[in-house]
């Protein structure tokens, strides 16, 4: 009896593990969000969009999936896993590998027009640190905003 229980343990982890492998945002997920996010601010222009991103309501947040916006120095615009952070600068944060994200996110948005950019950040869904892959995207000269997704 204690060997089904047992069994029955490691069956019901192992269909958890898959079933949170499942759930975990895609590329493809992340960069149509990303996408969707500067069509918004093209639409709507740039107070209200970033309104809209940095609330959990506002359409562009969906599980570990959120948008982010951020100006050319690091100032956050718009942030739908962490709206307290919007009006800070992050552009001197570091991950745990000691890499600048906010950095090179506006490096790769700004210099390319878009791109993908891998770091380590919290996950807003489990509040741990994970590899996170990003997509972002030039507004102006000034902004990007962009989407990612975690890694198993």
């Amino acid at each position: 009896m204690a060997h089904a229980a047992q069994t029955t343990g490691v069956m019901v982890a192992a269909c958890l593990a898959l079933s949170a492998l499942a759930s975990a945002s895609t590329p493809e997920q992340a960069r149509t969000f990303a996408e969707r996010a500067v069509a918004h601010v093209r639409e709507v222009g740039r107070d209200r969009a970033f309104a809209d991103f940095s609330r959990t309501d506002g359409g562009f947040v969906d599980g570990d999936l959120y948008v982010y916006c951020q100006d050319v120095s690091g100032v956050v615009l718009a942030h739908g896993a962490n709206p307290a952070i919007v009006g800070k600068n992050l552009g001197g944060v570091r991950d745990p590998d000691g890499r600048y994200p906010n950095v090179e996110l506006n490096r790769m948005g700004l210099d390319n027009g878009f791109g993908w950019v891998r770091f380590r950040w919290p996950n807003p869904a489990t509040n741990l640190i994970a590899n996170k892959v990003a997509y972002v995207i030039k507004v102006d000269d000034h902004t990007v905003c962009g989407s990612g997704y975690y890694e198993p």
